[in-house]
């Protein structure tokens, strides 16, 4: 009865310009009538049965959920388990699929608990779940196990034993490597309608076990605008058999799972399966983006080396034959005679901008060497034609963004209202943004290049460098501070040059005016005082986007941090020792101490304390220990603590040594190779200095002191 009534509702229609509509309506009619029925007679599971077989035929999910959800019946289970499963509500359907023994020989149902326990990683158990789902579902069960399963293929293709041949007297030449990259061959594709294709296609080989980390590939991207297709990955092994990674060696995870603000920026990763030394690792992947930066640009940098030699790397660019693109060279002189340069052709209306490279070395880490930014060969694309237009599509993008609310606008009232003149009132926004909105490590760029609302970033109290950087500009003009947002490249990340507009960034911070001066902050680094900013944006070039106009300047240097440790030694005539020693930091110094001393537990400082007691005297037992202005960002931090060591001195004979007590140590480190390839690296400027004094006992007389030394180096 309730067919033929659905079906006499329903009917036909040959006016196919209304039938959907007239279908949506007799939907709703019977829909209606059987809700109608079974809330009159809500204890009768048949009739509810027969309304969510009915929903379920029409694909209405949701309503399934809510008939069924309390339902304590096995066959409701099975039904609500399949709609869960639609609704792609994978932590409710598991639940049940688990609880409900034994398994329904539901087909359907049985192939949707596999995919559900696919979703969850469960291989293993979705292999074995797949394999008893009878028809007709069996074919999509097949078609999965297939997908999961890492299939073996015996026959190589000729194209990758060319490269493979080609490369084994490389190979020979670099026994010490742990890997090598036998072929890089990257792609990208800009198209006219400003959407891009980019291929890489890679072959390496494992060398040594420490080569093996390869055999982790990570992909990168934006989900917003981005898909990752993966065309097939597969591990060589010495015997010649082809392992292609299936479902379960492949996983695609948020990078910040912590984070809701950053879900689209996500990852996939392929675990390369059957890995061994002696193997080949093989993968060609692409990325689709269906949209380019600043609607129609391209701005990013191919690095030349890697961490293991590279037998042959091709990297080719297409654009539409009315798009332009630039090209600065970084490192030239590290380059080794490599060409840097690239060749043009055209085709099929585009250009195309190809580089090839042979056999090019790995970096070898150096003690102390610069960042690599500094010493990596690198060329960098961009096709901006001028800053203006940077600064105008960053702008468009921060504008409405650095605005307040009536209620943050209250707040920050409270904040600064005992505050004297504009630097204390940025000082204190500046302390509260630092200290209360928490930092998500996301480089800029990666978790797309829009800000959130300075709103979001205070209600959520947490954000990147951008959002960070939005909060705080508003904030600080809220108060009536002119203050800008700021982008700028870490030592890490390649210089930009006012010559030559590009995306060359990779952190964002903030500068306020103040009189002719410009003060840079960065809210990101907590434990950085306000007029100071971290040594790793420090001497940098840096694009301020003012209200009408941008800047590139520099940001300043900060030459006053100093590390200086004072120690006091007492000795009695038994020739114990009563010991004082303190630790006193200011800038870059003082601001890591910050951060050690406010993220350890006490038990690790005390013990981290007790080593270096250790190495003044292996007898040292601690009194207690100090700190001074842990919270007072603008005042040196100081750590003091008292203990005493038996036996202090060291006998010989009648002479007795005081231990070293050197504070301050040439970095042996440094002058330990004969040849350096890359220079030593400072970071910045700084200081460090001990003073030591040591009262001896009456019974005791100084009969030898080192003589004075001065070392002098460039």
């Amino acid at each position: 009865m309730f067919l033929v009534f659905v079906l006499s509702l329903l009917g036909c229609s040959t006016d196919s310009s209304n039938s959907l509509e007239k279908f949506a309506q007799r939907y709703k009619k019977v829909a209606e009538y059987y809700e109608e029925r079974v809330r009159d007679d809500s204890g009768n599971l048949k009739l509810k049965m027969q309304l969510a077989g009915f929903y379920y035929d029409f694909r209405d999910y949701l309503k399934i959920k809510e008939l069924l959800w309390d339902v304590d019946s096995g066959e409701a289970r099975v039904i609500l388990a399949k709609a869960l499963v639609k609704l792609k509500e994978y932590d409710y359907a598991i639940e049940i699929f688990e609880q409900l023994k034994p398994m329904p020989e539901d087909p359907e149902y049985v192939y949707l608990y596999g995919e559900v326990l696919e979703e969850k990683n469960l291989f293993p158990k979705a292999v074995k779940i797949y394999s008893k789902v009878k028809p007709p579902f069996d074919k999509f069960a097949k078609d999965r196990l297939g997908f999961i399963k890492a299939n073996i293929e015996y026959n190589i293709p000729s194209e990758t034993l060319d490269f493979l041949k080609k490369a084994e007297a490389f190979i020979e030449q670099i026994e010490d490597e742990a890997a090598v990259f036998i072929l890089v061959e990257e792609d990208m594709e800009g198209n006219s309608d400003n959407t891009s294709v980019s291929t890489i296609h890679v072959i390496e080989k494992i060398l040594k076990e420490r080569g093996k980390s390869l055999a982790e590939i990570q992909v990168n991207y934006d989900s917003t605008y981005e898909r990752v297709d993966l065309e097939f990955a597969r591990t060589i092994t010495e015997d010649g058999k082809l392992i292609y990674a299936g479902g379960e060696n492949i996983r695609d995870v948020s990078r910040y799972l912590n984070y809701p603000l950053y879900s689209n920026s996500r990852v996939r990763i392929v675990s390369m399966p059957s890995i061994d030394v002696g193997s080949f690792i093989e993968y060609k992947i692409k990325v689709y983006s269906s949209k380019l930066v600043a609607e129609d640009k391209v701005s990013f940098i191919y690095r030349l080396r890697e961490r293991y030699p590279i037998f042959k790397a091709d990297f080719s660019l297409k654009i539409p034959q009315d798009k332009e693109a630039r090209f600065k060279l970084f490192n030239q002189e590290y380059a080794e005679n490599i060409v840097l340069a690239p060749s043009l052709t055209e085709k099929e209306g585009k250009k195309i901008y190809t580089w090839t490279f042979d056999k090019i070395k790995s970096i070898i880490p150096e003690y102390g060497m610069p960042p690599s930014s500094l010493v990596n060969p690198a060329i960098l694309i961009s096709s901006f034609s001028s800053w203006d237009q940077i600064y105008e599509w960053w702008s468009s993008m921060c504008r409405d963004k650095i605005e307040l609310t009536q209620e943050i606008r209250g707040f920050l009232e409270d904040i600064i209202k005992e505050a004297r003149g504009d630097l204390d009132k940025a000082k204190k926004i500046y302390e509260f943004v630092a200290k209360n909105i928490r930092y998500v490590a996301i480089e800029y760029g990666e978790g797309g290049h829009e800000p959130h609302h300075a709103e979001e970033v205070f209600v959520n109290r947490y954000g990147d460098c951008k959002d960070q950087v939005i909060l705080l500009a508003a904030m600080l003009r809220a108060a009536g501070i002119k203050a800008y947002p700021v982008l700028i490249p870490t030592r890490e990340a390649y210089s930009i040059d006012k010559n030559f507009p590009s995306l060359g960034f990779n952190h964002a911070i903030c500068v306020m005016e103040s009189g002719d001066d410009l003060i840079f902050m960065d809210p990101t680094a907590e434990t950085t005082p306000f007029l100071s900013i971290p040594i790793f944006v420090q001497d940098r070039e840096a694009l301020v986007f003012m209200e009408d106009d941008w800047l590139i300047t520099r940001t300043p240097q900060i030459k006053d941090n100093s590390v200086k440790y004072d120690m006091a030694v007492t000795i009695n005539g038994q020739e114990n020792a009563a010991i004082t020693r303190s630790v006193i930091t200011k800038g870059h110094f003082a601001s890591a101490y910050r951060g050690y001393l406010r993220y350890t537990h006490p038990a690790i400082i005390e013990e981290d304390i007790q080593k270096k007691m250790t190495e003044i005297s292996s007898s040292s037992s601690l009194l207690n220990y100090n700190i001074e202005n842990i919270d007072k960002l603008d005042l040196s931090l100081i750590l003091t603590y008292e203990f005493i060591a038996d036996k202090f001195l060291n006998p010989a004979g009648e002479l007795r040594i005081v231990p070293a007590l050197d504070q301050v140590y040439l970095d042996h480190n440094l002058i330990s190779k004969e040849k350096r390839l890359y220079p030593i690296d400072f970071e910045g400027m700084y200081t460090k200095a001990a003073e030591i004094k040591i009262k001896l006992p009456e019974n005791l007389k100084v009969k030898y002191l080192p003589s004075s030394q001065v070392l002098e180096s460039q």
